[in-house]
């Protein structure tokens, strides 16, 4: 199993980060996409990597920083690219829930990871909040086709144009405890599915109130399993295929 979206690199999984990782192989998990969200948790990714060859570093700087600033800082994750075990540029994208930074800045920000994104040949991990339609726009601009939209809320309708653009649909914890994310899943191609934690946030129904980790994608799967009548073994060696394909490892 692939957990293609967790924040290892978070604070608060610095006292116990050994067991958290044992835990997940345990649970069956081969790989863990480690997505950093600023300068700092970006070098950790990469440094954790070094340590542990199956967590995957993305890099890159959240759309709720202070975008006048990261559109700064971009340089500092345009250097880390280089590395090689980089996999993924992101998270990036758009918030607009979180009125942190100005909506163009936002937009000039995501720009730049996309073109970063282009230049290394790597997908885009890609947030989005009440901010779909421009996100999607933004993306047709700039011609640029390799990604995934991470803990999709939207809807089928919405997936589709998502899908058309070459882009992955991945579900977090919140495919366990809502009805709109399951009538969607229901309908997606699996070739296009992908799942995920986004630990330490949004953990599934049976965890809810505790800090997530990737063990917990487990509940995840038995549920997209669930929801679309089939045997999890099976829907993993489907996830497991996508994954390697998007991140290329």
């Amino acid at each position: 199993m692939v957990d293609t979206h967790c924040h290892l690199v978070d604070p608060q999984f610095n006292k116990d980060l050994d067991r958290v990782l044992k835990r997940a192989q345990a649970s069956g998990i081969k790989k863990i996409v480690n997505a950093g969200y600023d300068p700092e948790t970006s070098r950790k990714a990469i440094a954790m990597a070094r340590e542990h060859d199956w967590l995957l570093p993305a890099i890159g700087i959240h759309p709720n920083e202070a975008a006048d600033q990261s559109i700064e800082e971009m340089g500092m994750i345009e250097a880390l690219a280089d590395d090689d075990k980089v996999v993924a540029i992101g998270e990036t994208g758009l918030d607009y829930y979180r009125d942190f930074s100005p909506r163009e800045a936002q937009k000039q920000l995501f720009r730049l990871h996309i073109a970063l994104a282009r230049e290394r040949h790597l997908p885009v991990l890609i947030h989005t909040r009440n901010s779909l339609d421009d996100t999607v726009s933004i993306l047709e601009s700039e011609d640029y086709h390799c990604g995934v939209f991470h803990c999709y809320s939207g809807s089928y309708e919405q997936a589709r144009k998502i899908m058309d653009l070459g882009y992955y649909i991945s579900y977090a914890g919140v495919l366990t405890f809502s009805r709109r994310a399951r009538e969607t899943v229901r309908r997606l191609p699996l070739d296009r599915l992908l799942l995920e934690t986004d630990a330490p946030f949004l953990a599934p129904q049976g965890q809810r109130g505790k800090r997530n980790e990737p063990s917990f994608i487990i509940e995840t799967l038995h549920h997209a399993a669930n929801v679309l009548d089939m045997r999890p073994e099976d829907l993993e060696a489907i996830l497991d295929v996508n994954a390697q394909r998007l991140f290329s490892y």
